[in-house]
């Protein structure tokens, strides 16, 4: 994200919190709740200006987030009460429920403690392939290299690709642009792969990026023993499904299932889908999700729950806790579902 749209997006963020506009518009909806996406948690945040510094908050924030919802009497609700209440709507109070997607290790380190002080549930999502080192973490690895180089270079289908990262917004544009090609030009299956050859002519080890940052299976098993954690299934090696065949797309999902069953046993109920925007996730997916026997599938769509997503249950929109935004007058409006109501036209919907 660039500079100048961080700041607009703050500003407008900050014009709800001193008008009160976005407590007023809480007050007139008819949503259900909302589900809420985590990444990582951490306590030394990197710099903002970095390539993936959106997907890092600190715990402090987190402990902010859970209080402010308590205070405008929102509940604090599991995956399996989300669902619930949302295939069958009555009069309950607004709820909110908690995800952090991939596994890092600092979920189980800086966001459990701020979970169990406030008797919050959470669902967490894994893909087995990032635990076993089957996958990596190459958007980690793609970021690394940005931040510390002036210049790389990448080999592309026509020919050398020299990008240019001697200023911060360069850097920035660089990063959009490379995996804007990778999604664009590269098979999925083979977009690891590339990341890892180029990081290593840079001497960038991605995949033990990806070893330090997630969990192994010990600490996922004790992360889901406390009682307030679920987890979910997050495919087998973090792909964007829509870019796979039907069988291979179905497999990622199904296998991820079937490790997290014989790892943590029990099967998991719940699905998110890597990357979650539209290109990565539509119609086939949900199909996918709903055939196999998933109660909910999230994406990363922006949006509240409605009474209306009773019927797409494999379709949920998630707000996004985004790292950039950890100021507290920006915690009331992207909880209020007000910004996401705007992005989507007022539709209350987006399940194409």
């Amino acid at each position: 994200m660039s500079a100048a749209k961080t700041r607009l997006i703050r500003h407008a963020l900050s014009a709800m919190t001193f008008t009160g506009l976005d407590r007023l518009y809480a007050q007139l909806d008819r949503e259900l709740g909302m589900i809420l996406t985590f990444h990582r948690v951490e306590r030394d945040q990197p710099d903002e200006r970095t390539p993936n510094a959106h997907l890092t908050v600190h715990p402090g924030f987190l402990d902010d987030v859970i209080s402010l919802l308590k205070r405008r009497d929102i509940e604090m609700v599991s995956m399996d009460e989300a669902r619930r209440r949302i295939a069958k709507p009555t009069d309950y109070q607004r709820f909110a429920t908690l995800t952090f997607d991939d596994g890092y290790r600092d979920n189980l380190e800086n966001a459990l403690p701020v979970l169990e002080s406030h008797g919050a549930p959470a669902t967490l999502y894994i893909a087995p392939g990032l635990v076993e080192g089957t996958a990596s973490l190459w958007w980690e690895g793609l970021g690394q290299l940005v931040a510390q180089q002036q210049r790389f270079v990448f080999a592309g289908d026509k020919g050398p690709v020299e990008f240019d990262c001697t200023s911060m917004a360069r850097k920035q544009e660089s990063f959009t642009a490379l995996v804007k090609y990778l999604i664009a030009a590269v098979p999925e299956h083979l977009i690891q792969q590339r990341v890892a050859e180029l990081c290593w002519l840079y001497k960038i080890d991605v995949a033990k990026i990806t070893k330090d940052a997630i969990m192994t299976w010990n600490e996922i098993r004790q992360m889901v023993a406390s009682p307030l954690v679920t987890a979910g299934a997050h495919t087998m090696n973090h792909h964007h499904l829509a870019r796979l065949p039907q069988e291979r797309a179905r497999d990622e999902i199904y296998q991820s299932a079937l490790v997290l069953e014989a790892e943590l046993g029990r099967k998991p109920k719940h699905l998110a889908f890597p990357y979650g925007y539209h290109t990565a996730a539509a119609l086939r997916e949900f199909d996918i999700a709903r055939d196999l026997n998933f109660d909910t599938a999230v994406t990363t769509r922006p949006g509240m729950i409605f009474a209306e997503h009773g019927e797409h249950l494999t379709a949920l929109p998630r707000m996004s806790m985004n790292g950039l935004c950890q100021r507290a007058r920006y915690i009331g409006p992207l909880t209020s579902g007000l910004p996401s109501r705007i992005k989507n036209r007022l539709n209350k919907l987006d399940v194409g």
